[in-house]
């Protein structure tokens, strides 16, 4: 059986392979000795599409192996507003910063992307109560 803690670690084991290219990027960044706009890298938005598809991927597979009730309207709710508001909208700041990168759109995608970290565990912590509860029964 999971424990929180446990759900806790494969959260950040996950979230570390969503950094991992940053951290890569940084040193080879550092080595060849440029510094800066490493916000306006169109990355960030690559990054924060992962972590939403991930997170719809993750709730609706434990949402389908559960056999307790479910409130349809708010699971709809919930995948609506992570496909909308997460996938869509990071797709299109993705794009505007590879056609017209500037410094709002580099600021706005990393906010984004510090929502989809939020929202990685976040939901992923409601994944872990699914499935735990899926798990007892």
């Amino acid at each position: 059986m999971k424990t929180a803690n446990s759900n806790f670690l494969a959260l950040i084991a996950d979230y570390i392979f969503v950094i991992l290219p940053f951290v890569i990027i940084l040193i080879v960044r550092s080595a060849q000795g440029v510094s800066g706009s490493f916000y306006m890298l169109p990355d960030w938005g690559i990054a924060a599409t992962i972590v939403y598809g991930q997170l719809i991927v993750k709730l609706a597979t434990a949402l389908a192996k559960t056999n307790k009730p479910k409130k349809t309207s708010a699971v709809n709710f919930y995948l609506t507003v992570l496909i909308a508001f997460g996938l869509v909208v990071n797709v299109v700041i993705n794009i505007l910063m590879l056609v017209i990168p500037n410094e709002v759109l580099g600021i706005t995608q990393i906010a984004l992307f510090i929502l989809a970290t939020l929202f990685h565990f976040i939901i992923g912590a409601a994944v872990n109560h699914i499935e735990l509860a899926t798990e007892k029964t």
